[in-house]
């Protein structure tokens, strides 16, 4: 992946696909490139990448979110669109709480005192790296409820994993107000 970060993909890979490349951007390309590669050693190759997916334990890439809650930079508080995009690619690459509370330290040097939905936006990329770790695909919060969405594949090892066990003990151990619930034929989530 490295060499095509240097030299490019266009002669790679075509020029109907170095066109797609332009539409969304490589960095968009490279996350569907890699995820495509994961799934198809995760299901038409599982036998020959047993060892390395028995050593992984990111079994969801990345979860998304769908929220009634205003998660956004405001175009008052960073003016510029170019500005603002650079800033949500940030803001989506900080690894660690380290990196979210520098990137958050130098937005507010950079613009002033951070709004409520940017304060929310940042709490929602906490709980998408959580999430992630968790095992939820996606996160449902509307009207005051939460829910996640676990791995959408049932034979997934993931449901064989000390995180999903770990999980489903918490759950029943009733010291909580989340339930587990059966959505359609192979959807399983938590609502909060």
């Amino acid at each position: 992946m490295r060499d095509l970060d240097i030299r490019g993909a266009g002669n790679l890979l075509g020029g109907e696909q170095s066109g797609f490349i332009a539409e969304i951007g490589f960095e968009m390309y490279q996350k569907i490139l890699d995820e495509a590669i994961r799934e198809l050693k995760r299901s038409e190759f599982k036998d020959l990448f047993k060892e390395e997916i028995q050593q992984q334990d990111d079994f969801v890439k990345d979860c998304s979110i769908d929220t009634d809650l205003e998660i956004l930079i405001p175009d008052k508080y960073v003016e510029s669109i170019t500005e603002r995009l650079s800033l949500y690619s940030r803001l989506d690459n900080c690894e660690s709480e380290k990196e979210l509370q520098e990137f958050h330290a130098e937005m507010l040097d950079r613009f002033g005192p951070i709004p409520a939905s940017v304060e929310d936006l940042f709490t929602t990329v906490r709980c998408r790296k959580i999430a992630v770790e968790m095992g939820f695909e996606k996160m449902l919060l509307k009207a005051e409820t939460l829910k996640c969405f676990f791995v959408s594949n049932p034979d997934s090892p993931y449901f064989q994993s000390e995180t999903f066990n770990g999980l489903l003990q918490f759950l029943q151990s009733g010291t909580n107000k989340a339930k587990l619930k059966q959505v359609g034929k192979n959807g399983i989530l938590v609502a909060i």
